[in-house]
């Protein structure tokens, strides 16, 4: 399971590298219209648009001297998105924990690995700077339930795993801001990093042979983006990316006693493939 995810967050590191150095070391996929020589920018829908009515037949900054933007003389931050995406989701951790003079007691779940899914609205703010609002849903089966004491030095005292069923479910509503490092260079793989802030909901049931427990719970949360977007139409860009999403607050009740474990924080590992149009 770790090992799958980090694979997938090694390919966003290292394939977007092969795109930031074809974006720095070659003339070729700059903005630059007609003149830049591209199979892209020469034969279709990049050079379509410079030398569209829209750009004044070819007149007024583009024809023979190129755009500067895209589309030529709009700037970019009158360009808005709307994206779909979904794909892999892993729990990192769903526990807390807390310390006495000398022990570290430590309660939690283990996740099996599910599916997330979501939309997201925004547009550019400045040239290099993008803003979106993201809703997405994620899933996953309990697996585990366990309790664990650790010293201060974080040797395992004592541990009582059991198994355990049932499913959580999660949405969250994200503000996000993104830093594109070539904001649609055509024909080239380029990178993207932000992060967001916002809030998730959780709502679940989890079951082991003597207790149940209910997870039914908002809290304020934060998460990491880094991702690789590559333009395939005018309008359309694919893109892949990681999100690393954290909140600290879900209480866990025990349903069965009646009685409540505290605020477990969540951390999740996601990596979606998506589509992005944009206007």
């Amino acid at each position: 399971m770790l090992r799958l995810t980090f694979a997938m967050v090694a390919l966003l590191v290292c394939f977007p590298a092969v795109g930031w150095s074809a974006q720095t070391g070659s003339d070729d996929f700059s903005w630059e219209g007609e003149s830049s020589g591209s199979s892209l920018t020469s034969s279709n829908w990049f050079a379509a648009e410079c030398n569209s009515p829209n750009c004044n037949g070819g007149t007024g900054g583009c024809g023979s001297t190129g755009c500067s933007d895209p589309p030529c003389n709009v700037p970019l931050y009158q360009q808005k998105y709307f994206s779909v995406f979904g794909g892999y989701s892993n729990v990192d951790s769903f526990d807390q924990s807390f310390l006495d003079s000398t022990t570290q007691y430590v309660s939690g779940f283990d996740m099996r690995d599910g599916y997330a899914a979501g939309f997201a609205v925004g547009g550019q703010m400045i040239e290099y700077v993008r803003s979106e609002f993201e809703m997405t849903y994620r899933s996953h089966e309990f697996d585990s339930f366990a309790q664990q004491e650790f010293n201060l030095s974080g040797l395992l005292l004592d541990s009582d795993v059991t198994n355990a069923s049932g499913s959580l479910r999660t949405g969250s509503g994200m503000f996000n801001l993104i830093f594109d490092t070539c904001p649609r260079c055509p024909g080239v793989p380029s990178l993207y990093l932000g992060g967001g802030l916002g809030a998730i909901y959780a709502d679940g049931n989890a079951y082991t042979a003597v207790e149940e427990f209910e997870i039914q719970d908002a809290s304020f949360a934060w998460q990491f983006i880094a991702g690789i977007n590559y333009p395939i139409r005018r309008q359309v860009d694919l893109y892949t990316e990681y999100r690393f999403l954290g909140a600290e607050k879900l209480t866990v009740d025990s349903t069965t006693f009646g009685d409540s474990l505290g605020d477990f924080s969540y951390q999740t590992h996601n990596v979606f493939l998506g589509l992005r149009f944009r206007k």
